[in-house]
Parts: C-alpha cells; structure tokens; sequence
C-alpha cells in the first residue's frame, strides 16, 4: 500500500471516529444508538450525554458515559403512563468501524428486570451518500431482531451543528419508527418522529 492510500485511509477512520463523537445522542433505551435501537457507535472516553424524551404521556430522562474506548454505561428513568421505574444498562464494543468492516458491540437495557430486560448484539456500518446502517438481534424488546436506516439531508452541513440533520427509519418490537434528529447548535439535538401509532418528541445534550 503506497502513503497515498494510506493517507486517505487514516482520514477516513479519523472522520469515522470523529462523526461518531459529535453524532452521539440516547437511544430509546438510554444507550448511544438511532431513536428507537442501539447502534455499535461508542462515545469516547469521558464522553456523556443526557436526553430527555416524551411519548404516549410517559416521559423517558436518559443518561449514558463512556468508561473507556470499550464500556459505556446508561441509566433510564421513566415517569407517568401506567409505570415509573429506574433502569441502568451497559454496552460493550467488541470491534469498531473502519472502512471495510462494520462495529460490532454488544449490550443490555434494564439489567435488574425493573420493566423489561432486553439483552441485543448489533452491527452499524456507514455507506456512501451520507447513509449509515444498523442491525441487531436479542431477546426482550429486541427479539426477532431489530434494524435502522439512516441518512444525513445536508451531507455539506457542519457536522453538529444546525441545520445538520438525519432521519431514520427504524424496525423494532413488530413495529416501525420514523423520525428525524436534528442539531439545534454544538451539543444539543432534537429528536421527533412516530413510534408505531404514538408520536413522541425528545431533546438531548451531548458533552464531547
């Protein structure tokens, strides 16, 4: 491999590493992932991110935090509807993204059974045109697998900053999500969409 190749791959696995820091935002669950699924994305380490979410009356406060290049640990707190409960969950990154292959991590949501204990396994790849990919298998909310599909809209727009935004489109638990997430300035997202029948609305601050 000449350096000229070698160059252009190191920068690209820059841009990988460095879109994944300033992209990263909570999951449904509470972990670095899409709006409703996990994806194998991994803060780096003493990243943080907190988001707060409301659907169908119940109102989701979510944290996560990186413990190094490997572990990341979330928290979940639900309020209203018909239950309120805490719940903690981890992810751990078996491999990362690079030009040819996809990250892999594997994790779990509500550990201690509080609501519904889900375990998954998932792989994220990023494709041409500003495109990614994610899917999974597991148990609990996730068993029959999952998937997401991703596009950023202004593939020129600073990354992180507004308008830059994507949308997804999502399968999990036997029904489809839509929504877009969008960066309101350095940090601070806001995430809207429909979840099956139930649209829901959610904002989220990522510390990087």
């Amino acid at each position: 491999m000449n350096m000229g190749h070698r160059e252009i791959i190191g920068g690209l696995l820059c841009f990988c590493c460095w879109f994944t820091v300033v992209t990263a935002a909570p999951a449904a669950g509470g972990e670095t992932g899409n709006l409703m699924t996990p994806s194998a994305d991994m803060m780096r380490p003493g990243q943080f991110h907190v988001g707060w979410y409301e659907q169908a009356g119940q109102q989701h406060l979510a944290a996560a935090a990186a413990l190094n290049c490997r572990w990341e640990i979330s928290a979940l707190r639900r309020t209203g509807g018909d239950a309120s409960n805490a719940e903690v969950g981890f992810k751990y990154a078996l491999r990362s993204e690079n030009v040819l292959t996809p990250g892999l991590a594997v994790g779990a949501e509500d550990v201690t059974a509080e609501h519904r204990r889900s375990f998954y396994a998932v792989v994220s790849k990023t494709l041409p045109y500003g495109m990614r990919l994610h899917a999974g298998v597991g148990n609990g909310r996730y068993a029959g697998g999952f998937a997401a599909f991703e596009v950023r809209l202004l593939p020129k727009a600073d990354v992180g900053r507004f308008p830059d935004a994507s949308v997804y489109a999502e399968h999990v638990d036997g029904h489809a999500a839509y929504g877009v997430r969008m960066a309101l300035f350095r940090g601070v997202k806001l995430a809207l969409g429909v979840d099956g029948h139930e649209h829901f609305v959610g904002i989220s601050y990522n510390f990087y």
